[in-house]
C-alpha cells in the first residue's frame, strides 16, 4: 500500500482547516464532526514517489514529518502535542485531549485487504481498494470506506487488533541529516559489540583532542609521583589530588554528555554499515588487523588495509553519484589502533575529513545510508528527512535529488526490491526538482489561531508560492542559473515548464525533454528587456 493523504487536526501548529469551514460550497466528511460542530482536518496530499515540503520558518514543515510518523506508528503521541490555540486546548479535569491523525492508503494488496477486513469486521461484499484510517485519542482507530451510494461507512477496530494495525502499515524510517561519517573509528568498536555500551569502553568514545588532553594530564601525574615507592611527596599532595580529579572529571564528562555519546554511537554505526554492509568486509579481517597492530606487524597490517581499500573502492561506486569530482576516492588507513577515513580528490592529494568541506562528508553519509538500507520484503516503506540541505552546496543538493529518485524508483540492478516513498522538508530552492513541480507542497502559517495551512494555489502556479516561501531575495535570485532560457513573460515560463514536466512524467526520452534542474526559464517581461549581445568565438 502507498500513502496518498495525511490528515492532521489539533497537532502542534496544525489547528483545523478554517477555509473549508467557512466555504459555503464545502461539505463536511463524517470524520470531521465533533458534537454538532464541524472541524475539518488539514489535508496534505502525498506523492506516490517523492513529496517536497517547503515553507517559511515556523510554518509547520517539521511538524508534518512527525505527524506522519505518529499517525502510522501510534508512538510518541503526547498531550503536549495538542495545538495550543485550538478551542479544545484546556486544563479542565476530564477534558484533556490528544491530537487527531488520519491517513489515506491506496493500492492495498490481497494480504493487506484481508487484514483490514478481519480487523475492522468489514462485510465480504464491501470492496477494499483504498482506506481512510483515523487515530483519535492515541488508540481509538476508525476506518472509513466509500460505499455504493458514494457516502462513507465507518468501521471501528475489533478488540485485540489495535496493536496489530501499525504492523501491517508501511514502515517509517529516517535518514538523520545531522549524522556524518566520523573522521576515525576505533577498530575495537567495530569488532566488539560490548562496546556499544559506553561504560564498557569509555576511552574509545574520546576523540583525538580529548585523548590528547587526557594524555597530558597523565604525563603530569607520572612526573609528580615516585615510581619506586608508589607514593606522593607530601608537599605535592594537593596538586596530585587536583590532577587526579581532572582525569576523573575528563572521563566522567564523556559519560555525562549523553547527546554527544548518542551521536558518536550513530557515527560508529554508520562506519559499520560502510565497512560491513557496503564494502562487505569480513569482521575476521578487522580482528586480524587489530592483532597485527598490537603485535607491531605493520607490514601485514598495511597489506590488509590495502585489500580493504580495494574492496571499498569496488563496492562503494561513489564517483557516479558525486558529480563534482569523478576521481574522488574514499580510503582507510590504520593509525593507533583506529581506522582513519581519508579522501583522495582529482588532484591526487590525500586529505583527512577535517580538511575537507562538511558538505562532502554529509553527502557521503546520506549515500551510505541509501546504499546500506535493507528493504522489507513483506511491506512498503516511507522515508522521512528533515532539511538535508543544511550542510550541502547547491550542486550537492542536486546530487541528493538523484538519491531520492533512486529510493522512489529503484533501477533493475538496485539493492532495493520495491519503491520507497520519500517525504522531505527543505528551505533550499536547489533541492526542488523543477521537472516534477507536482510533487511540491507549500505550507504557510496563518494569523492568530489559523495555524498551518496548505497553499492550494500551488497547483496553478508553482513559482509564486515558492518565491513567497523562500523569501523575495532568495526566490528571485536563485531562479536564474548558469544555463538560462530567456522568454518573454511568465506565461511562457509556465507553459514551457508544464510541457517539460508532462513529457518527463510520461517517460519521454532525454533528448525530447528540457531538464528544468539544469536549465532555468527566466521571464524577461518583454523582448525589449533583453539586450542584444554579439559574441565572437
Amino acid at each position: 500500500m502507498f500513502l496518498k493523504t495525511v490528515l492532521v487536526r489539533f497537532y502542534k501548529s496544525f489547528n483545523d482547516d478554517f477555509y473549508r469551514r467557512l466555504n459555503s460550497n464545502a461539505k463536511p466528511f463524517p470524520w470531521e464532526i465533533i458534537g454538532d460542530n464541524w472541524y475539518p482536518y488539514i489535508k496534505v496530499p502525498i506523492d506516490r514517489k517523492i513529496t517536497t515540503v517547503v515553507g517559511a520558518n515556523e510554518s509547520g514543515k517539521s511538524h508534518l514529518l512527525s505527524a506522519i510518523r505518529k499517525s502510522v506508528t501510534g508512538k510518541g503521541i503526547e498531550r503536549d502535542d495538542f495545538c495550543r490555540y485550538s478551542k479544545f486546548f484546556t486544563v479542565k479535569k476530564g477534558q484533556l485531549k490528544h491530537p487527531d491523525f488520519g491517513t489515506e492508503w491506496i493500492d492495498l494488496n490481497t494480504e493487506e485487504s484481508d487484514f483490514f477486513r478481519k480487523a475492522f469486521e468489514i462485510p465480504p461484499h464491501q470492496v477494499i481498494d483504498s482506506i481512510i484510517l483515523f487515530r483519535n485519542n492515541i488508540d481509538l482507530l476508525k476506518l472509513y470506506l466509500k460505499n455504493d451510494s458514494g457516502n462513507y461507512t465507518e468501521y471501528k477496530v475489533s478488540e485485540g487488533y489495535t496493536d496489530q494495525v501499525p504492523e501491517i502499515l508501511p514502515r517509517v524510517f529516517t535518514i538523520d541529516s545531522d549524522i556524518a561519517l566520523p573522521d576515525s573509528v576505533p577498530i575495537r568498536k567495530l569488532i566488539d559489540p560490548d562496546l556499544d555500551n559506553p561504560k564498557s569502553g569509555l576511552i574509545e568514545f574520546l576523540d583525538y583532542k580529548q585523548k590528547g588532553e587526557l594524555s597530558g594530564l597523565l604525563d603530569q601525574l607520572t612526573k609528580m609521583s615516585k615510581p619506586q615507592r608508589n607514593v606522593v611527596p607530601n608537599n605535592k599532595s594537593e596538586e596530585y589530588d587536583e590532577l587526579v580529579g581532572k582525569i576523573v572529571s575528563s572521563l566522567k564528562k564523556s559519560v555525562s554528555e549523553s547527546d554527544a555519546l548518542e551521536k558518536k554511537q550513530k557515527e560508529t554505526e554508520l562506519a559499520k554499515k560502510l565497512i560491513y554492509n557496503i564494502a562487505e568486509i569480513d569482521s575476521e579481517v578487522l580482528v586480524r588487523l587489530s592483532e597485527a597492530l598490537k603485535q607491531g606487524k605493520q607490514g601485514y597490517a598495511n597489506g590488509l588495509v590495502k585489500m580493504i581499500n580495494e574492496q571499498l573502492a569496488k563496492r562503494l561506486n561513489f564517483p557516479n553519484w558525486w558529480v563534482q569530482d569523478k576521481n574522488f576516492q574514499l580510503k582507510l588507513m590504520a593509525r593507533d589502533h583506529e581506522l582513519v577515513f581519508t579522501i583522495t580528490d582529482r588532484t591526487g592529494t590525500e586529505y583527512s575529513f577535517t580538511e575537507r568541506s562538511s558538505g562532502l562528508k554529509y553527502f557521503l553519509s546520506y549515500y551510505i545510508q541509501y546504499r546500506s538500507h535493507v528493504p522489507l520484503t513483506n511491506k512498503n516503506e516511507i522515508l522521512l528527512m528533515d532539511e538535508p540541505d543544511t550542510y550541502l552546496s547547491s550542486r550537492a543538493q542536486q546530487d541528493l535529488l538523484r538519491i531520492f529518485e533512486a529510493f522512489a524508483d529503484p533501477a533493475k540492478d538496485s539493492h532495493l526490491t520495491k519503491p520507497i516513498q520519500v517525504v522531505y522538508v527543505t528551505h533550499s530552492p536547489f533541492l526542488i526538482d523543477k521537472n516534477h513541480s507536482e510533487r511540491i507542497r507549500v505550507l504557510r502559517k496563518g494569523n492568530d489561531d489559523e495555524g498551518t495551512l496548505v497553499v492550494r494555489t500551488v497547483a496553478r502556479n508553482h513559482y509564486e508560492p515558492l518565491r513567497s516561501a523562500f523569501g523575495a531575495f532568495v526566490g528571485e535570485t536563485t531562479f536564474i542559473g548558469n544555463c538560462n532560457l530567456m522568454v518573454e513573460g511568465a506565461s511562457d515560463q509556465i507553459l514551457l515548464a508544464g510541457a517539460a514536466s508532462f513529457l518527463a512524467r510520461n517517460n519521454a526520452s532525454q533528448i525530447e525533454c528540457l531538464d528544468l534542474n539544469n536549465t532555468t526559464i527566466v521571464p524577461a517581461g518583454s523582448a525589449s528587456h533583453i539586450p542584444y549581445q554579439q559574441f565572437s568565438v
